[in-house]
C-alpha cells in the first residue's frame, strides 16, 4: 500500500503513440486502499521557454497559429526539449530557430509543471538578457511564425488584456519582469 499520500501504480498500458505524445491509461491504488483505473497520463517532451530581452529593452515574441484554440498566438519563443539534450541548449536552439536571435547572458527562472494532472513533462523558463539577431529564422517544415519585437514595458499589460494565453508564457514573462524589477509584475 502506498504510504504517505503517494498512489501506487497497478497498472499501466499506453493507448496511443505519436511522434508528439503517448497516452497513458494507469491504474493506481490510493492510500486509503480505493483503486482509481483508469488514470490517463498524456506523455510529453519537456519544453523550454525563453523571455529573449534585448539591449535596447525589447522583448522578442513569436506569432503563430494554434490549431487546437482556432486562433493566431502570441508569446515567448519555446519549444520542445529533445532526448537526452540540456533545456537551456534547448532554449538556446529553439530561440535561434524561430526567431534568429542568440547570444546574450542567460540566467534559469523555474521549472513548472504545465498540467501535472494529466501530462509528465516540464517547462524550463530561462530569461535571456542582451540577446541579438544572430542568423536567420530556421522553422520547421509546417512552422509559420512571424518575429516581433515589444517594449519590455508592455508584456504586463498584454498579459493582463488576454493577448498572451500560454500559462507557462505568462509564467515566465511575469517571473522575468519580477526578476528585471520591472512594474507591473506583480499587479
Amino acid at each position: 500500500m502506498a504510504e504517505d499520500g503517494f498512489w501506487e501504480r497497478i497498472s499501466s498500458e499506453n493507448l496511443l503513440q505519436t511522434p508528439y505524445f503517448t497516452v497513458r491509461s494507469d491504474g493506481y491504488r490510493l492510500p486509503d486502499g480505493a483503486v482509481k483505473d483508469p488514470y490517463y497520463v498524456v506523455e510529453r517532451p519537456d519544453a523550454a521557454i525563453i523571455f529573449p530581452l534585448t539591449a535596447s529593452g525589447e522583448v522578442v515574441l513569436v506569432r503563430q497559429y494554434r490549431p487546437p484554440l482556432d486562433r493566431m498566438e502570441l508569446g515567448l519563443p519555446a519549444g520542445l526539449v529533445e532526448r537526452g539534450e540540456d533545456p537551456e541548449a534547448a532554449a538556446r536552439r529553439e530561440l535561434a530557430e524561430e526567431t534568429g536571435f542568440g547570444g546574450g547572458a542567460w540566467e534559469p527562472l523555474t521549472a513548472l509543471a504545465s498540467s501535472p494532472s494529466l501530462k509528465d513533462n516540464w517547462a524550463y523558463l530561462f530569461l535571456a538578457r542582451s540577446v541579438e539577431r544572430i542568423t536567420s529564422p530556421d522553422l520547421d517544415e509546417h512552422e509559420r511564425v512571424a518575429v516581433a519585437a515589444v517594449p519590455v514595458g508592455d508584456l504586463a499589460g498584454m498579459v493582463f488584456s488576454g493577448k498572451i494565453v500560454s500559462s507557462s508564457g505568462v509564467a515566465a514573462i511575469m517571473l522575468s519582469l519580477h526578476r528585471l524589477g520591472i512594474p507591473g509584475g506583480g499587479r
